[in-house]
């Protein structure tokens, strides 16, 4: 109830192309995505369109942006502090470079999160992962997995199925959301499109066979469907019950150890993988050389996976990588350890933990399915931190969407006052006093006693 009033409440703000209603929001997401998540085929022009886009959206959002950028400025600590490393980076041009782009992909997350019609965005985020997933069905291919007889996964366009993993696990995600938000809004075309992206989603997962993307999304899809009931109860229940989820997140945090090695056994078993995740634990290895090197500020960010990098030649000459390039630790920490340091690290998690704590809040103060949505797509790209690098590459879909949900736990763009005004029916009976000094009063009916109360039908009628 309290999204259908505040919907309506909204202005009619969106462009129309003849009786075609296009939303700004929605407009924006589909557009940014689109290119993100094709930005492999695209390459530069890939990465100029999503430059290109951002910018634009800013000068629509012109008016109000500093008004709800305002709370979510404390985000910007992390892009702020890789930019800084110019100082002490190994390669100050690169760090320089990809540090700029790093703010602008975090700047995308927070303008999708303080969007005025959130299911507008989720609608154009949906339709950007179905036109991959529908692209790479139709188009892409596979790889050799495992050891032995490992067989082959599906790979898509991305030519890496731990990659198509993650787009078609954060799509489905999306596309539940937009699902349920289809059926509460009783959009019957939202609820076929949704409805036939989970289902491609969920094929090039299990084809995929990417044992973080289907961990993940089995974390974040439960995460879901725990708290999408929650809506319907009480502020004093949902309280309890998410301070309960918290708990366990906790102690699964503390934790982090025991579930990175569990996760590693289960990939070894299930997907018939080598203990070590396809070389993974060397990655890890070679890396802590690295840090014990400069463990404070690390090599700058961006600094390290560069060619004529001579650890980065080695690495990518131990694992095969002809193209010396597009590779990670493979593990977040571990990431930011190398490239910023313990002073980063510990700056992005101080940072997390503040977003995290103000997502949870408002969730219950002021839940929606929208919102269950970013906090799902957090959980899910958590639990994908102790063998991926999450949320510190620019122009990466993925940390688009992490920062995304950072960002909702704050407010959002609202409408002008003039359209917030409460609707006030006609019929509504209200009590005012009446001046009975007022000339016709007495020669019309008889007096009241003073200090009585008049009857009042109608906004205009007056005393």
């Amino acid at each position: 109830m309290a999204e259908r009033a505040e919907a309506a409440a909204q202005p009619d703000i969106g462009w129309r192309i003849g009786g075609l209603r296009l939303d700004p929001d929605g407009v924006f997401a589909f557009l940014l995505f689109l290119p993100l998540l094709f930005i492999a085929q695209l390459g530069s022009l890939g990465a100029a369109a999503v430059a290109a886009v951002i910018p634009l959206y800013v000068f629509v959002r012109r008016e109000r942006l500093l008004q709800v950028m305002w709370p979510r400025l404390f985000l910007f600590l992390v892009p702020a502090f890789a930019l800084f490393s110019v100082l002490w980076s190994q390669a100050p041009g690169e760090t320089f470079k990809y540090a700029i782009e790093f703010g602008l992909t975090v700047l995308a997350g927070l303008l999708l999160s303080s969007a005025r019609d959130q299911f507008a965005v989720l609608r154009g985020l949906t339709l950007a992962f179905l036109t991959y997933v529908a692209a790479s069905i139709a188009f892409g291919g596979s790889v050799a997995v495992g050891v032995g007889a490992g067989g082959y996964a599906f790979s898509g366009l991305s030519g890496s199925k731990n990659l198509l993993g993650d787009i078609a696990s954060s799509g489905m995600i999306i596309s539940i959301a937009t699902l349920m938000l289809g059926v509460r809004h009783r959009r019957p075309l939202w609820i076929v499109i949704a409805a036939a992206a989970i289902l491609l989603d969920l094929y090039v997962v299990l084809a995929a066979r990417s044992a973080g993307a289907l961990l993940g999304l089995a974390m974040g899809a439960c995460a879901m469907l725990a708290l999408a009931p929650l809506l319907a109860v009480g502020k004093a229940v949902r309280a309890w019950l998410t301070a309960a989820v918290a708990l366990c997140l906790i102690a699964a945090g503390l934790s982090y150890r025991w579930l990175a090695q569990t996760m590693i056994e289960v990939g070894a078993q299930v997907f018939d993988k080598d203990p070590t995740l396809t070389g993974r634990t060397y990655l890890w290895y070679r890396a802590a050389d690295l840090i014990q090197e400069k463990p404070l500020l690390g090599r700058g960010y961006y600094a390290f996976w560069l060619q004529g990098n001579i650890d980065a030649e080695g690495l990518w000459r131990y694992f095969g990588i002809d193209e010396r390039g597009g590779f990670t630790f493979h593990n977040t920490a571990v990431e930011l350890l190398v490239t910023v340091g313990w002073i980063g690290l510990i700056l992005t998690a101080a940072v997390a933990l503040v977003g995290v704590i103000a997502l949870v809040r408002r969730f219950v103060v002021r839940p929606s399915i929208a919102l269950v949505c970013w906090i799902s797509l957090l959980l899910y790209q958590l639990a994908r931190t102790p063998i991926e690098s999450i949320g510190v590459a620019p122009f990466y879909f993925s940390t688009v969407l992490a920062f995304a949900a950072l960002g909702a736990a704050f407010g959002r763009v609202k409408a002008p006052r003039a359209a917030r005004v409460p609707y006030r029916s006609p019929n509504v009976i209200r009590l005012e006093p009446v001046d009975y000094s007022a000339a016709g009063w007495a020669n019309t009916r008889p007096a009241p006693a003073p200090g009585s109360l008049r009857l009042l039908r109608g906004p205009d009628e007056r005393p």
